[in-house]
């Protein structure tokens, strides 16, 4: 499980930070298309995963205070690749159910989230990598 959610923290923060990346190092752009032809699909899993996160540290809670700092660093990690799942998968989700009362409310939340786009990804590697440091 932990290795998953590592993996879809490395995958979203890239695809986070990719038109940054496409801006600064041009030469990239070619290596980030294949990741980003299913960065809806990506995020369409870093959603559900990204609740079934939240449900487990629901589960948890209790251990607040034993390892706070572990806690919140995995509250953090959730949020984050929430919200930045769901800037991703919304166009995937307008295709799968179509335009309806529910896509466009998530499509207004994406909207306020879209500004934050590059932030989350960057906060989703740096997440990652101290996730991969606590571990060690």
């Amino acid at each position: 499980m932990w290795i998953l959610s590592l993996i879809l923290l490395i995958l979203l923060g890239v695809l986070g930070i990719a038109s940054w990346l496409r801006t600064s190092q041009p030469k990239v752009a070619a290596q980030l298309a294949p990741v980003e032809n299913v960065g809806g699909w990506i995020g369409l899993v870093g959603l559900v995963w990204g609740i079934v996160m939240l449900l487990q540290w629901l589960q948890v809670l209790s251990y607040l205070s034993a390892a706070p700092v572990r806690a919140l660093i995995g509250l953090a990690s959730l949020l984050a690749v929430i919200a930045l799942s769901l800037i991703l998968a919304l166009p995937t989700l307008k295709q799968l159910l179509g335009t309806n009362n529910f896509t466009n409310k998530m499509a207004e939340l994406a909207g306020k989230l879209g500004a934050y786009k590059v932030g989350l990804g960057f906060a989703c590697l740096a997440l990652a990598a101290l996730s991969l440091v606590m571990m060690i």
